[in-house]
């Protein structure tokens, strides 16, 4: 008889692993986000609105809350609902106008102040996204150090 290697590891990811799936995670929301403002369709599950709906927040919340000790953990809390709180606003505002190519006629359908909103909220949905990539590369070295 063959011996099997134990399957621990492929049932339960080390945490370093979940932290850069949830960064994966992470990045591909934000892909769908940028996508959604560019004008293009996007399924609506592809950005959740809510920061607990997100594969990123599931982990966050779920498995992810093992290392709720660790301050690096909790400084993604913040900005991640930041994040969405802002997408939703521009979820809101891209949804109103109903026209998949209304980012290459902006400032004719909303007028320069209201592009400028835009601008100014993707602004913040970029920096919201930079500072949780931040603190996950900090979780993921505090992960990669030996113990």
């Amino acid at each position: 008889m063959n011996a099997r290697p134990p399957h621990t590891a492929m049932q339960h990811p080390s945490p370093l692993q979940q932290i850069q799936r949830a960064k994966t995670a992470h990045l591909r929301w934000r892909a769908y986000a940028q996508a959604l403002v560019s004008g293009y369709e996007i399924e609506e599950g592809q950005s959740p609105l809510e920061h607990t709906d997100c594969q990123f927040g599931h982990w966050y919340y779920g498995a992810g809350q093992e290392l709720q000790h660790l301050d690096a953990f909790r400084a993604i809390e913040a900005p991640h609902q930041r994040l969405h709180a802002t997408y939703k606003r521009i979820y809101q505002l891209v949804r109103s106008r109903h026209n998949p190519g209304w980012m290459r006629t902006i400032r004719r359908w909303f007028g320069a102040s209201d592009a400028e909103e835009l601008q100014h909220l993707m602004d913040e949905l970029k920096a919201c996204s930079e500072a949780m990539l931040k603190a996950l590369e900090t979780l993921e070295q505090l992960m990669a150090e030996p113990h």
